[in-house]
């Protein structure tokens, strides 16, 4: 893909001086004519709203909430290394970066065309269009052979990708594919996610991202990272649950979880379904002491041509688990006291939510001894830690056990 922004500046006129009038587009529908700063990358103003019905799924159809759309686009501005790399490349901020790509991204069908450029979905969009590492390696501080400034000015979908750990978009023999790294805690987030995949197998639960490990170099040392397959298309987009209750008002007699699946079935998913994953993903979380299963990494499959969602997303994003982060590993008593990110702010609390699914924790006998070996295999990590890890897990599973016939663990009651 040739990068519009990078043949303007070799054909001598400064990108800098464009117009700050841009059509949001919907693929090659014009769906909004809106304001930019340039300079910030910002959305100013929403001048007028062609089609609110284009307009990305839960945002309010006057268009008054799409600057907040856009900002969360961005790279938070949390992400370690961020200000390095927007001085390397010239950027003012994030949003910066991302309006270089023209908001473009691999979770759905948006993006800004200036109004004075003729540009088109097919030409730019990265799933079908071929794009440069270069951003994606300065964000993950990745060594490679730098050959000059330009080649950190192609439009990259790494630009546009959620988060805190250091991340980017690859394509590996054809495939787009999000490979994640952390440098700390024994580099065990990345690690986590296969754990995570690895229960998902051994329990049939098909509805998640595969993960793979694959070793990155940063700094003369070898890290783990995590590669996992693009589950959007050029067909399909992503709609989280934030996105699908940020403009909508909870009712006073509805909780958050009830109030997120009768959401999703207005927009076309059986409660069921949606129920079922839910309860699913609250049990294997508790299995892996999962603290981060908030709202902006669970969701739905949108299918943008019929207006409706198609599926739940696949389950997807456990790095912040097995106490990756904790000096002392909880054990006991104490595993019913974890606090979480999520529809409570109680692990324990979120079980009751558990109405219609059980698992054969059978089929788990020997899988604590798996995630110790994972461990051990692809980190740094104290012997005596993957144990104690390890030991967390079987200690889980035995409590989910008792949940699952009919002990009200969240009572704190003495059960060992």
């Amino acid at each position: 893909m040739k990068d519009p922004m990078v043949q303007q500046k070799r054909n001598g006129s400064d990108p800098e001086i464009q117009s700050v009038f841009y059509v949001l587009k919907h693929k090659n529908k014009d769906i909004a004519m809106i304001q930019m700063d340039n300079f910030t990358g910002r959305l100013e103003y929403v001048l007028e709203v062609y089609l609110p019905e284009e307009l990305p799924v839960g945002y309010s159809g006057d268009g008054s909430s799409l600057s907040r759309w856009w900002s969360l686009r961005a790279i938070p501005d949390s992400r370690k290394g961020l200000r390095q790399v927007l001085s390397r490349t010239g950027m003012e901020t994030s949003q910066a970066l991302l309006l270089h790509s023209y908001g473009l991204s691999l979770t759905d069908h948006y993006w800004l065309q200036p109004v004075d450029r003729e540009l088109y979905w097919e030409d730019l969009n990265f799933f079908e269009n071929d794009f440069s590492e270069d951003l994606g390696n300065l964000l993950t501080d990745s060594e490679v052979n730098e050959e000059g400034e330009g080649r950190l000015l192609k439009a990259s979908p790494s630009a546009s990708v959620n988060g805190d750990m250091k991340k980017k978009w690859v394509i590996r023999d054809g495939e787009r594919s999000l490979l994640k790294v952390n440098t700390n805690y024994y580099g065990q987030q990345t690690v986590n996610e296969v754990i995570a995949g690895r229960l998902h197998e051994r329990l049939g639960w098909k509805n998640h991202v595969s993960y793979s490990l694959e070793k990155i170099r940063i700094k003369g040392k070898d890290y783990p990272c995590s590669l996992s397959p693009l589950f959007t298309s050029g067909t399909t987009e992503f709609v989280s649950a934030y996105q699908l209750l940020m403009d909508y008002k909870i009712p006073n007699e509805s909780s958050l979880y009830d109030s997120l699946i009768s959401r999703a079935v207005t927009m076309g998913l059986e409660e069921e379904k949606v129920r079922r994953q839910l309860e699913y993903t609250i049990m294997t979380d508790f299995i892996l002491s999962n603290t981060d299963r908030h709202l902006n990494n669970r969701g739905f499959l949108w299918e943008p041509e019929q207006h409706r969602f198609t599926d739940m997303a696949p389950i997807f994003d456990t790095g912040n688990s097995l106490f990756y982060d904790q000096d002392v590993i909880p054990h006991g008593e104490n595993l019913l006291d974890i606090k979480v990110n999520s529809f409570c702010k109680q692990e324990t609390e979120l079980l009751r939510y558990i109405k219609n699914i059980s698992l054969d924790l059978e089929l788990l006998a020997d899988f604590p001894d798996e995630a110790e070996s994972l461990l051990l295999q692809n980190t740094e990590i104290p012997e005596v830690r993957a144990e104690e890890i390890a030991q967390t897990i079987r200690e889980k599973i035995e409590y989910l056990s008792m949940f699952q016939n009919g002990k009200k663990i969240w009572k704190r009651e003495k059960y060992w």
